[in-house]
């Protein structure tokens, strides 16, 4: 019956069998056994997709799965990381600042090479680097984070990657708060004695609207996405920081509160560096006059956040990190490894094609992005128009496609983004993503490339079917 509570024992079998596939996941299958992951990974979005297909809903559904959502990233903050091993440079920056040494001032390799001893900084966890020879690239929100979890526990690495856990597992609560329908944030700020300070300066007009691709399940649909759980909870990457920062800064650009906007839209910035890339879309959508303010919001808050790195060797070191690892890393690239292909086949030996070609992909990403930016925007009553949302959605697509390197929580990003639109191909991307641990099969490095040409087949073919 339309709107009916759910049965109870729907509710539980589906509460079971999503947290032992959690379990399952996020402390027993490790990272070659790429046949065990890809099946439960399967089974567990087989049944997502279930729970955001059925027909009858109720709000004591909804409240019962975004709880359950809750709930499996709390069992996942006890483990260590089992499919990904950035967290052990994040604790290695974390040691160094509660040594009081800048994390961006030698790469691992040098302490290691002075035998310099120091509490936490031991031959075991450089061990477990994977760019023990390059310099970090982790911005300062994640910086601060790395160094209280260090504070907090100096040499355990279960007790640092617990705190990890817990700042992120905050920053996916307010992502659900931000994407909950805008009555019940109301009514939470009022339980409280206050006002929402967004809403203070909302326009009635021109406000955040509860994701129209999903209706009143968006916050569902992220609740209890496996990639989403699994990716920042279960393997402590900030995208999740990221991301909550950005949809509250989105929040705030669409009800015209430009201070919180910005420094939502900053603290984003200096959790991943992505955000910077889409600084002209917010200012075509907002005016010259209202833009202006913006980035003067904006860079004030900016400047305050990175003071840290305002060094010239620092910041020479940071940059030569991020021109490396554009240059030569590449991970389950699909618009790169075609253009690579095409340019090997065309252009003389001698040429690197593909150093060559990453430093090109992004001037004609930030082309892109301009031109996304001038799309005709949306206006009510007259169809064909592009949201603020939209173009975000087009823009952060745009860069995956053309990026050296693609991991699958960088997914995070478009399919958060694409709750607020009618766009549902980035939720099919969270599924076939996960056939990217194809490369580490049977704890291996080489990259499958069948595995990658089904992904982007998948995802271009829903590319072109804008509409849920």
């Amino acid at each position: 019956m339309q709107g009916a509570n759910s049965p109870l024992f729907f509710r539980l079998a589906i509460a079971g069998s999503l947290t032992v596939l959690t379990v399952l996941l996020g402390y027993r299958v490790e990272r070659p056994d790429f046949g065990a992951f890809i099946t439960a990974y399967g089974v567990f979005f087989a049944l997502y997709a279930w729970v955001l297909t059925r027909p009858e809903w109720s709000a004591a559904d909804q409240r019962w799965f975004i709880g359950l959502g809750i709930a499996l990233r709390a069992v996942l903050l006890f483990s260590i990381p089992n499919l990904s091993d950035d967290f052990y440079r994040f604790l290695w920056d974390g040691r160094l600042a509660a040594h009081g040494i800048h994390p961006f001032a030698h790469p691992p390799v040098f302490f290691m090479e002075n035998q310099m001893h120091l509490a936490g900084i031991t031959p075991e966890l450089f061990q477990k680097l994977n760019s023990p020879d390059y310099h970090t690239v982790y911005p300062p929100v994640c910086q601060g984070v790395f160094w209280l979890a260090a504070k907090l526990f100096p040499e355990s690495l279960s007790g640092g990657v617990f705190v990890l856990k817990m700042l992120l597992f905050l920053c996916e609560l307010g992502t659900l708060a931000v994407l909950a329908p805008a009555s019940m944030l109301e009514r939470r700020w009022r339980i409280f004695g206050l006002q929402n300070p967004i809403a203070a300066h909302a326009d009635p007009v021109d406000c955040l609207v509860p994701a129209p691709m999903l209706g009143g399940r968006a916050v569902i649909a992220y609740a209890l996405n496996p990639l989403i759980i699994l990716e920042i909870t279960g393997n402590c990457h900030f995208e999740g920081a990221m991301l909550f920062f950005l949809l509250a800064g989105i929040a705030a650009l669409q009800r015209r509160y430009l201070p919180g906007a910005a420094l939502f839209w900053a603290l984003a910035t200096a959790s991943k560096l992505v955000p910077l890339l889409f600084l002209p879309i917010v200012l075509v959508y907002l005016g010259r006059r209202a833009g202006f303010r913006f980035v003067l919001f904006f860079g004030a808050c900016c400047l305050a956040l990175f003071l840290p790195l305002l060094d010239l060797d620092i910041l020479r070191n940071m940059a030569g990190s991020l021109n490396l690892y554009f240059r030569q890393f590449a991970f389950n690239a699909g618009g790169y490894y075609v253009l690579k292909a095409i340019g090997k086949a065309l252009a003389p030996p001698a040429l690197d094609v593909g150093r060559t070609l990453g430093p090109i992909l992004g001037a004609v990403v930030f082309a892109g992005v301009w031109a996304i930016a001038l799309l005709r925007p949306e206006k009510p009553g007259v169809p064909g128009g592009w949201s603020l949302t939209d173009k975000l959605v087009l823009a952060a697509t745009l860069y995956l496609a053309l990026a050296t390197t693609v991991h699958p929580w960088y997914i995070v990003l478009p399919f958060g983004l694409s709750l607020l639109t009618r766009w549902r191909f980035p939720l099919v991307w969270t599924a076939v993503a996960a056939l990217s641990y194809s490369h580490y099969a049977g704890g291996g490095f080489q990259e499958n490339y069948a595995w990658i040409a089904v992904e982007y087949a998948v995802v271009l073919l829903f590319v072109f079917v804008r509409r849920a």
